[in-house]
Formats: C-alpha cells, structure tokens, sequence
C-alpha cells in the first residue's frame, strides 16, 4: 500500500471521529446522562421509574406485623389506612386491623378496625357457610332428604310427556267433576227419598200398632183353630204356636233381611212376617231351621220392628 493512499485513510477516519464528537451524537460525563431521554432509556433497559416502584411499595409502606395486641397499641407514626397484622389477637388467633383514626399516631390513642380475622376464613368455606351462601342465590332453593325421597318413588322407563299427562289428567277430573255433580243430585233425590221413607214410618208405626192388636186377634183366632186341627187331625204332631217382636235389624231395601227366631218351624206351616205391622210378601224358611229371611223394597232400620208369627214343635 502506497504511503498515499495510507494518508487518506486516516483522514477520513479523523474526519468521521470529529463528526461523532459533536454534541448531539455523544453522551457527555459532565452532563450526569441528563442529555439522555429518561423515558426512553427505562424502556429500552426494561427498569421501573421511581414513581412506579413506590406505587409497587406502597402497601408495604402501610404494614405492621406485631404478636399482641398489646404490641398494636404501642406503634408510633401510624397514619390513616395503616394495616397491622397481629398474630394472637387474644383468642390464639391472628386478626387484621386498619387504622381508621389517629389523635398523635401513637397506636394506643388509635382507632383500628378489624377488617379480617382466621374465624372468618375458616368459617366462610365451612359445609354450612357453603350451604347458606348457595342457597342465598336467585332461584336456587334446598334439595331436601325428604324430597329425595319422594322423587325417588318415581320410576320412569321410558319417556314421558308431562304436558299430556297433564292434559289427560284435567280431562279427567272434567269427568270426575261431572260425576261428582251427578252424585250430588243423586245424594239430594236419595235425601228427599229418605224424607218421604221417613214419613212413611211413621204412618207404618201407627199401622203396626193397629196390626199388632189384629195380630193378637189373630193369634187367639190361630189358637182356637189350632185346637181345632188338633181335634180334627189326630196324625198332625204336636206344635206350639209363637209370635217374637224382633229390633235392632238392619237392612238394605230389596235385599234379603236375615231374621232368627227362638224356635225352630214347624214342617207344614208357614210362618208370618210383619215390618211394621204391615204384612210381608216375600219370606223364606226352611222348615226345621230357627233361620227366615223376608225381602221388602225399604230399608230396615234398627228401630224398626219386625213381627214373626209361626209353629214349633
């Protein structure tokens, strides 16, 4: 290389380190970096402020650690929205206190109020605390044992369509509703039936007073004839004529009224049944039996009376 061009290589290397001397391009000691944009260089070195490393430590500025409560009261140079922490806040368990009032900032002329405490961390996850706070929610209510057990009656095999079960069930009690009208009326016709029933026993009873004094006649006229026969018909057996008044029977209308008497029938004879005094159609026996049965189309009832005229031996 010729001693030429070496000469030019260094001025141009004297000239581009003149052109980085000047002020703008360099960072001068004696300027303590005050020539270099604060922002800027935070951000290109990834460092905090001061500004923002106090707003980090702020909280911690505020917070005091002590192990009694005693150790509260006595700190000095609290202020306003300070925190302290006590370990054993007098029941083995450590609370969280914040200064809401001061007089000279000694801890003891203090106002601090409990924000925080171990019982209400324990108690807030606690099955009850759990149970009580879901429920407090908008349309949650308990699932009880007792309607566990109800719904577990339900068997369900396949699927069912409520809305037609309820369809048919309205359709039902319509129906249900209009029987339950029908036998109302019913109810109301058997009332009045039951009047005019009534009024009939009562006529009755006065016909069986009638009939009971023709029955009387009847049962001499009976004996007398029954001397009679006896003459007449040397073969005929020996018998005994009997008339029992007989209550407390009770007995649907147009069903066979079960009657016992004392005695057994006589073969041969047919014995007489009264309801009332009023003379009964319809009587079964069999001779040889203490055991009849009459049919009239009106209830029996206990005080009614029934009459039985008929032969033993």
């Amino acid at each position: 290389m010729s001693e030429f061009i070496k000469q030019k290589q260094v001025q141009g290397l004297v000239a581009d380190l003149a052109a980085r001397a000047l002020d703008s391009e360099v960072v001068k000691k004696s300027n303590n970096l005050s020539d270099v944009t604060p922002s800027t260089a935070r951000t290109n070195l990834d460092v905090y402020s001061k500004s923002e490393v106090q707003s980090l430590v702020a909280g911690a500025d505020n917070a005091h650690s002590v192990d009694t409560i005693a150790e509260r009261n006595a700190l000095s140079g609290l202020k306003v929205s300070d925190r302290v922490f006590v370990t054993n806040d007098g029941d083995g368990k450590w609370a969280l206190y914040i200064v809401t009032a001061i007089t000279d900032g000694v801890g003891s002329t203090s106002t601090f109020v409990k924000i925080a405490d171990e019982d209400i961390f324990t108690n807030a996850i606690s099955a009850t605390a759990i149970k009580t706070s879901y429920e407090s929610n908008a349309d949650t209510n308990a699932y009880t044992d007792a309607e566990k057990t109800k719904l577990g009656h339900v068997t369900v095999t396949q699927a069912v369509n409520l809305d037609n079960m309820e369809s048919e069930l309205a359709s039902t009690t319509s129906t249900a509703n209009t029987a339950l009208s029908n036998a109302n009326a019913a109810g109301t016709a058997a009332a009045n039936a039951q009047n005019t029933a009534n009024t009939a026993n009562t006529a009755a009873a006065a016909a069986q007073s009638t009939a009971n004094t023709a029955v009387a006649d009847a049962a001499t006229a009976q004996s007398t004839a029954d001397d009679a026969l006896a003459m007449a018909n040397t073969k005929e057996d020996a018998f005994t004529q009997e008339r029992e008044f007989i209550t407390g029977i009770t007995a649907a209308a147009n069903i066979p009224a079960p009657v016992t008497v004392a005695n057994t029938l006589a073969a041969g004879f047919v014995p007489l049944v009264f309801f009332n005094g009023i003379a009964v159609k319809t009587v079964v026996f069999t001779p040889g039996s203490n055991q009849l049965t009459y049919t009239v189309p009106y209830e029996t009832e206990a005080s009614d009376t029934i009459t039985v005229v008929y032969a033993w031996n």
